[in-house]
């Protein structure tokens, strides 16, 4: 009965999401490129683990002037439990009130875990409110409340605390605007000095993350950056995300830069303390083709409130938008957003875990490098099943086929990283294949059903059949 009713609430989860879409988006045109960026601190009123409060960060794309719908990650920042992330859908609706405040209610819906602070199912719930004060035109100050509740922890109370939100895009004066400059994969090697100690009291070794990487132009030669990686080895359940400024220097070709960045991350046993990270690097980037760049890169990472800090390397291979921007047609992406289904059993997990099926929420991002071929990087973490703090990010490549007016099938093949949860991933290596069948309801969106096989590539791992179900929202930048 208790899968029964998960199941249920899963799904009226997943059509009110479907119904928001389906009003909004079939009157938007796909080009729009109108975002809501929010992000802030809220501290637990009466914190019964080491997550003491959190980090939101919210991004959300504006159907109208008061409604966006998107996504939202949620890392500790204060406390002892660097490495407790949690991601999934959010929607926010603002009332404006007078000249420059507006209340906005918000609601979000995903999962996550880690630093052994949730054990159980990982589903967070949030039900959120804000009062804020426009300081100009983009900007925006907020107080913050909220009711968190978290499936597998003594969390379920009131938070309170204090945000920002910038608009992004051509409507609004003085806004950025959403230009993506490049963006591609990047593998790290870190390595810390011998007196690093990990949260189990020994040497801390050396860690190779596997991870994304975007770049935003805000001027010349600024950049934004953002980031998001897991390990592959040395310390499997270690996640970061990061953001940073970035500065380039032109040298004819090639371009020097020098980057700072602040972020969160944990898991793994790596002792990031509440999670916060301070990293800094210098590179150099080289044009290998007219669309790809390749990136050398040497730096340095530090965990103010834990003892982890080390030096790294780090190699990546972007496509470059922004050398390209004006030239032949726009360039088309779709987003995907929905759950996923993994079969259990055999090897599946380190402990006795009777689950017998978990579920996941996932979102893909896909990059069409012709008419039918795209690269796709696709995320999940843990809703259901026992599993919390279990998250996987992959890496891949697609070709669709178009069936018909309405209908497509794609083939898609991943690798990447993945860890937490007490699943069996062997190191932390992943690699899968599916099959995906999608019906265009409008122009601007489709309901994608696919199946597929995950499997760890190391060892005796866990191996599943994976079920998925989710919305396909094709678009496209200049």
């Amino acid at each position: 009965m208790r899968n029964v009713s998960f199941l249920r609430r899963r799904a009226a989860q997943v059509l009110a999401l479907a119904a928001a879409l389906h009003v909004t988006v079939e009157a938007t045109p796909v080009e729009a490129q109108n975002l809501t960026v929010e992000t802030g601190f809220e501290r637990l009123s009466s914190p019964q683990t080491l997550i003491e409060g959190l980090n939101r960060i919210y991004v959300g794309y504006q159907f109208t002037d008061n409604l966006s719908v998107g996504q939202s990650f949620y890392s500790a920042v204060q406390g002892d439990a660097g490495g407790a992330f949690f991601w999934g859908f959010e929607g926010v609706a603002r009332l404006p009130l007078s000249k420059g405040f507006s209340l906005s209610a918000s609601g979000f819906v995903g999962g996550g875990g880690g630093a052994a602070q949730v054990v159980g199912d990982g589903l967070m719930l949030r039900a959120g409110l804000a009062l804020d004060y426009q300081v100009s035109d983009a900007w925006a100050v907020q107080l913050t409340g909220a009711w968190v509740d978290i499936d597998g922890a003594p969390i379920s109370g009131p938070t309170f605390g204090i945000g920002l939100r910038r608009q992004i895009g051509t409507a609004t004066p003085g806004s950025w605007r959403a230009q993506l400059d490049a963006a591609g994969g990047v593998v790290t090697a870190y390595t810390s000095p011998s007196s690093v100690r990990n949260r189990a009291g020994g040497a801390q070794g050396r860690i190779a993350l596997v991870g994304a990487r975007a770049l935003f132009g805000l001027g010349a030669n600024t950049q934004l950056s953002l980031g998001a990686a897991g390990a592959a080895s040395g310390a499997q359940g270690y996640m970061q995300v990061t953001t940073g400024l970035r500065r380039n220097f032109t040298l004819g070709p090639a371009s020097l830069f020098v980057e700072g960045g602040v972020g969160f991350g944990g898991g793994g046993e790596v002792d990031t303390g509440a999670g916060p990270l301070v990293e800094a690097m210098a590179g150099l980037r080289l044009p290998v083709t007219r669309k790809l760049d390749a990136e050398l890169s040497f730096g340095a990472i530090v965990a103010p409130t834990g003892s982890f800090r080390a030096a790294g390397v780090s190699l990546g291979i972007l496509r470059n938008f922004d050398r390209t921007r004006g030239q032949g047609a726009p360039q088309r992406w779709a987003y995907s957003g929905g759950i996923s289904v993994h079969q259990t059993g055999g090897n599946y997990f380190l402990n006795a875990n009777p689950a017998s099926f978990i579920v996941m929420q996932e979102s893909s991002f896909d990059y069409f490098l012709g008419q039918n071929l795209y690269v796709s990087g696709n995320g999940q973490t843990a809703l259901y099943g026992g599993v919390a703090g279990y998250a996987i990010g992959m890496l891949g490549l697609g070709y669709q086929i178009d069936l018909g007016e309405r209908w497509a099938v794609s083939l898609e093949g991943h690798i990447g990283a993945a860890g937490g949860g007490g699943v069996n991933v062997a190191g932390g290596i992943l690699g899968g294949l599916r099959a995906e069948l999608d019906y265009r309801v409008g122009d601007n969106w489709a309901v994608s059903l696919g199946l597929g096989r995950l499997s760890a590539l190391r060892g005796n791992g866990m191996s599943s059949n994976v079920a998925t179900l989710g919305l396909k929202i094709p678009f496209t930048t200049r």
